[in-house]
């Protein structure tokens, strides 16, 4: 339960931020990685995601690290207040 309020915390914050920030060209956005294989990952992780409906696969650190370094670049620029759910 208090992982669940703690996202929420952080969702409402961004989106605050993103609103107030704005005027001084700045973005707030959120990137919520998958099951990333950062060494802890086995087997029975593997077959959960599998499994998932929520997930597609395990992604590799440089997978997840592409998609934010594209978010804090300026071709990401009108990008503001979004919430990015990686699968």
């Amino acid at each position: 339960m208090s992982y669940g309020a703690a996202k929420a915390a952080q969702e409402n914050y961004t989106m605050s931020a993103s609103v107030e920030l704005a005027a001084h060209g700045v973005t707030a956005n959120i990137v919520y990685p998958p099951v990333t294989d950062t060494g802890w990952v086995d087997d029975e992780v593997r077959a959960g995601v599998a499994a998932s409906t929520e997930h597609t696969h395990v992604a590799a650190p440089e997978e997840v690290a592409e998609v934010i370094a594209w978010v804090v670049s300026e071709e990401a620029r009108l990008l503001n207040g979004s919430v990015l759910r990686l699968r």
